[in-house]
């Protein structure tokens, strides 16, 4: 007969009395796969516990441990342009040179084509919509059949869901606070956010200059080769030739703009002007606008010359700094000799003596430092007394006769 204590009954009478789900909750809820190494790693595991197969839902897993997943990505895809439009509106940090507030974009599921619109309000969002829609029939003549935006009021407004039907248009959105369900959208805002964020700050632009910075970088964005795509722009996907990039200038780079005669000061004002390089106005290459100091004037050129290399807006720096990969040489300082034949040796090279060697400067440096060594003087002679005590220095003596 086996005599047991207090505390071995009671762990005994625990053990015969567990299952899996009281074990579960005394280890602080494991997982599955973390259960079934219990038995090989401690003492005192029972180890007649079945794990089941298709455990039952524990409450408190649910409200502590439950998180969101990440979507799959959708398989079905589209076969012809605007067949299924991403839309979604962002609003800047700032109030912009022209009061904009927000922007909405409309990408295409099938091209990955972009459009943004600038806004004041909210509001404003269905007639950029409007907008849109005439521009594929009138441009493309083409209609859009399905519309993804997510759940936000501006797509939810009874005016806004009533022009989106009547066109036709089939309406898909994410439910609230599942950004993921809308996904292509807000991929394409942080890139497109990304991309703002890098040119701004390497051409010092400030924030309210940002509205500028969205619609270049919309139209560098149609003008770049996606995987999608096989590595086509979606420009050159959706008009069926490849763009021409030989015109594009860095986002606030200067350049020399030219004044037409007639907004010209006078005959002797200069015939052009360092300003401001910001894009091109309505994706025309030869429609390019620039702001013009001091008093922040948008000007609108279509001829320039550029110094992609000078950024106005940096006060400090010309250039802005780069950091440095690879270590500068010492420069290296030789002398060369010249050869010149010698009178009885023909053969021999000529070598100046060492003290007629002036030494150089640095390397495209000047020599102006360097101190000129001349070559020894013979030891001064007495001088010659002359007739009547006269020196003469280093004139010759002179003989009477």
């Amino acid at each position: 007969m086996e005599v047991l204590t207090g505390s071995e009954l009671t762990t005994h009478k625990s053990i015969h009395r567990d299952d899996y789900n009281l074990w579960h909750q005394q280890l602080g809820h494991p997982g599955k796969q973390v259960f079934e190494k219990f038995e090989s790693s401690t003492w005192n595991f029972l180890r007649l516990i079945k794990v089941p197969k298709d455990p039952l839902v524990c409450e408190g897993c649910v409200k502590g441990k439950m998180h969101s997943c990440s979507f799959p990505k959708n398989s079905a895809c589209t076969t012809c342009p605007f067949q299924q439009i991403h839309s979604d509106l962002k609003e800047f940090a700032v109030q912009l040179y022209h009061k904009y507030k927000y922007y909405i974009s409309f990408l295409d599921n099938n091209s990955s084509h972009s459009w943004i619109s600038l806004l004041k309000k909210k509001s404003d969002s269905k007639v950029a919509s409007k907008q849109f829609i005439a521009m594929v029939k009138t441009q493309y003549n083409m209609t859009i059949g399905e519309w993804m935006t997510d759940n936000g009021g501006e797509y939810v407004d009874k005016d806004y869901v009533k022009l989106l039907k009547d066109e036709g248009i089939e309406i898909q959105q994410s439910v609230p606070a599942q950004l993921q369900m809308n996904g292509r959208a807000e991929h394409f805002n942080h890139t497109i956010n990304e991309k703002v964020e890098s040119m701004c700050h390497q051409a010092c632009l400030p924030d309210s200059w940002w509205e500028f910075s969205v619609l270049h970088v919309n139209y560098l964005y149609n003008h770049t080769p996606v995987q999608c795509l096989d590595w086509q722009t979606p420009k050159g996907y959706l008009d069926k030739f490849k763009p021409n990039l030989s015109h594009l200038c860095i986002l606030g780079c200067g350049a020399y703009v030219f004044i037409h005669k007639d907004l010209q000061a006078n005959k002797l004002s200069p015939k052009s002007e360092l300003m401001t390089f910001l894009g091109y106005r309505d994706g025309h290459e030869s429609n390019m606008m620039f702001m013009c100091a001091p008093n922040n004037i948008i000007f609108t050129a279509a001829m320039a010359l550029f110094d992609e290399c000078l950024f106005p807006k940096c006060a400090k720096h010309k250039v802005p700094p780069v950091t440095q990969i690879q270590e500068q040489e010492e420069p290296k300082y030789s002398i060369e000799t010249e050869s010149v034949p010698d009178d009885n040796n023909l053969d021999a090279p000529f070598a100046p003596p060492h003290d007629s060697i002036i030494p150089q400067g640095d390397e495209g440096g000047s020599h102006d430092d360097a101190e000129p060594q001349h070559p020894p003087q013979s030891p001064p002679q007495h001088p010659q007394h002359a007739p009547g005590g006269a020196q003469h220095g280093n004139e010759p003596p002179r003989h009477s006769e």
